[in-house]
């Protein structure tokens, strides 16, 4: 579903621009049976420890992304968070946690080596690997989670993520993950504009468990 883009208000009032459609694109958010398979050692063993006393789900949120030609998304950051903030619901295993952006950069050496009464200098070219997260994701063992895409030389904001986290609950109860979105995006003419997601009903909550 494609969702509106307000841009939020600043210091010195709402910045220029309009709002935008077509650019950030949300499924229908949904909970699965947990999977064991899907989690991390620590998770199963915790997981073990809990399950007489509370429930696990998985949250699985859908997220398209698809900026417009020329305006390239600078960041993108999702949230979910749980109602009844009493601290009894919690958020686990965020996936993806970190997505890496893996790149070569060129660096330069210079050696002067000192012959007698002549200095002679040698410049060479040095490529080093570079690794950089376009994508984090916060918020394990809390009842907040989030996930944080940050464009980089290179690496563009664009295409499909599927979002997932493990849901910890008391049983018995019951509550929501309430989602929200912001974006930033560089505009031609207006520099980079910061975003806020209308979320329509149907995709700002989720019903837990």
């Amino acid at each position: 579903m494609d969702v509106e883009l307000v841009p939020r208000a600043v210091l010195h009032g709402a910045q220029d621009g309009q709002s935008e459609r077509g650019v950030v694109y949300f499924g229908r958010p949904f909970t699965t049976a947990f999977d064991p398979a899907s989690a991390s050692e620590t998770t199963r063993a915790y997981v073990v420890e809990r399950e007489d006393v509370a429930v696990f789900r998985r949250l699985v949120l859908p997220l398209n992304v698809a900026p417009r030609p020329g305006e390239p998304l600078i960041s993108v950051a999702v949230q979910a968070v749980a109602q009844p903030a009493d601290g009894r619901t919690l958020f686990w295993d965020p996936v993806p946690c970190r997505l890496i952006d893996s790149g070569t950069r060129d660096s330069r050496v210079s050696v002067t080596a000192n012959l007698g009464l002549v200095q002679s200098q040698a410049e060479t070219a040095v490529q080093r690997p570079t690794q950089a997260s376009f994508l984090q994701a916060r918020g394990a063992g809390t009842g907040i989670v989030q996930w944080e895409f940050t464009r980089r030389p290179g690496q563009e904001l664009d295409g499909i993520y599927e979002l997932i986290a493990t849901v910890e609950m008391p049983r018995g109860a019951s509550g929501a993950a309430l989602l929200s979105a912001a974006a930033s995006i560089s505009k031609k003419r207006m520099g980079v504009i910061g975003y806020t997601a209308q979320l329509p009903e149907e995709l700002a909550a989720v019903l837990l468990p």
